[in-house]
């Protein structure tokens, strides 16, 4: 079984190696270099989001598909159910 904890901190690590690389690659000279980097970015950046909507699918959570990839819905216990987190969504699911 996946321990949650050490689940979330793989992604939270993969997030941070993309948003270091995207901050390193702003600082490389204009041209074809720059922007295929820029799209093999985007390219990790969705594989993340995708691998991150799996896991979560795996571990239990609901998913929202108010956007692709989806989005893992959490727990909110004033709202008494999992609520997508995605802006302007806010879809609630039951407890």
């Amino acid at each position: 079984m996946i321990d949650p904890m050490q689940a979330a901190e793989w992604v939270a690590a993969g997030r941070a190696v993309v948003d270091l690389m995207r901050s390193a690659s702003a600082l490389l000279p204009r041209g074809r270099d720059r922007d295929a980097i820029a799209r093999r970015l985007d390219e990790a950046d969705r594989a993340l989001e995708l691998s991150n909507a799996r896991l979560a699918r795996d571990l239990g959570y609901p998913l929202c598909r108010c956007v692709f990839p989806p989005k893992p819905m959490l727990f909110d216990n004033a709202r008494g159910g999992f609520v997508c987190r995605e802006p302007g969504c806010g879809r609630v699911e039951g407890g």
